[in-house]
């Protein structure tokens, strides 16, 4: 026996959803939307997460049953597809937690299906101003041989690496990378618009949260931002948590990339859920204020998120002055299509996988109602 959803699609009215083994198996619409009704769509999609609910992905004590144990928590905020970010760390650190995550897929089927494949942010990025949170003692020249060690360990699953494209090697790298079917992220990057260029021209596909992850002060004109902003072959993803980046920002970014090169993460840290406080993240002292904002204990400079993707949906809606149906579309199709792997779902239609989240749409953040994994029930609110 199959299972039926009834709710509005954003954009579309109110649908009826079938699902049958797992996947889509028809979606038909109604009519009007109903306001009684809550809305479906695929599941969130976030493709840099650095930890959550007190796990760090890059933690050295991370184990196997760490890893699973996020689940609950991720799921609860409508996200069905994520990426695991390690970022920058000594080699065989690096390499030491691919591994325990790909123990932990291969332990637990929902975290298989949970995490296709992983992020790798950094060592290869700016020691300069754009260094941000990352350690630049531990930072490398792009290295293709050794990527390629690091990729072994991850079982191949190593999907994204967000590397300065300035850096010495960093255009043969990203040739090499394009070939072998890896993403190449451009960000931390204190280059130059000829460094962005050069990269694109050899690859690359994707902004590493565009607006962060730079020096503090820049050319007013010849900047690493207005060359990946000019851009049509970069994505961006946008961390829109209401500290990272202005209103004025995600409006002007969604209006000349359009929202089909948008895409919503989190770039949440472990602190994401828990109570306000200090912490320590890869050797640095970091704070969860209480308005939500971490920062590096010195005040310095933003130290990732505390943010959940159902109040990103939201928030990028409100910014940028966009509909609903686009904002989801930031959060589902776009990351869902980028990292070409099976088992993702892009679109409500039949033959995808049944990830799906059902919602209410409110003020501060859209409220999760259920959220399905190949069609089997991982949260209901009470």
């Amino acid at each position: 026996m199959g299972l039926e959803i009834k709710a509005n699609i954003a954009g579309q009215g109110l649908a009826q959803v079938e699902i049958e083994r797992g996947q889509i198996s028809s979606v038909r619409l109604l009519g009007l939307a109903d306001p009684e009704r809550p809305f479906v769509s695929p599941g969130f999609v976030d493709i840099q997460v650095n930890g959550f609910a007190g796990v760090n992905f890059s933690d050295p004590e991370l184990d196997a049953g760490k890893a699973i144990s996020v689940l609950p928590a991720i799921w609860n905020t409508g996200v069905t597809t994520f990426c695991p970010t390690l970022i920058t760390n000594s080699l065989e650190q690096l390499a030491q937690n691919f591994r325990v995550l790909e123990r932990a897929r291969r332990l637990d089927v929902a975290f298989a299906r949970t995490v296709p494949c992983y992020h790798l942010e950094g060592p290869y990025l700016s020691p300069g101003g754009a260094h941000g949170a990352h350690d630049t003692t531990l930072m490398r020249f792009p290295d293709w041989d050794e990527f390629s060690r690091l990729q072994e360990a991850a079982g191949g699953n190593i999907a994204i690496v967000t590397l300065a494209p300035e850096l010495p090697g960093a255009c043969d790298f990203i040739r090499r990378a394009r070939a072998a079917g890896v993403i190449v992220a451009l960000g931390h990057t204190d280059g130059t618009p000829e460094d962005i260029h050069k990269a694109t021209e050899a690859g690359a596909e994707l902004s590493t949260h565009l607006g962060n992850g730079c020096p503090t002060l820049i050319h007013r004109h010849q900047n690493p931002i207005w060359a990946q902003m000019a851009s049509d072959q970069l994505k961006v993803s946008l961390i829109c948590d209401g500290f990272h980046l202005p209103p004025d920002l995600v409006r002007v970014i969604y209006s000349v990339k359009g929202i089909q090169r948008c895409i919503l993460i989190t770039d949440a840290v472990h602190v994401a859920t828990l109570p306000p406080g200090r912490y320590s993240l890869v050797g640095l002292d970091i704070e969860l204020l209480p308005s939500g904002k971490v920062v590096a204990v010195n005040r310095q400079h933003l130290a990732g998120s505390a943010l959940s993707m159902n109040r990103a949906v939201t928030i990028f809606e409100k910014f940028a002055g966009a509909t609903l149906a686009e904002a989801l579309q930031a959060a589902t199709a776009n990351p869902g299509r980028l990292l070409r792997r099976d088992g993702i779902c892009t679109d409500l239609v039949p033959g995808q996988p049944a990830n799906l989240v059902t919602f209410r749409a409110e003020a501060s953040a859209l409220r999760i109602e259920t959220v399905l994994l190949r069609g089997e029930q991982v949260y209901a609110s009470s």
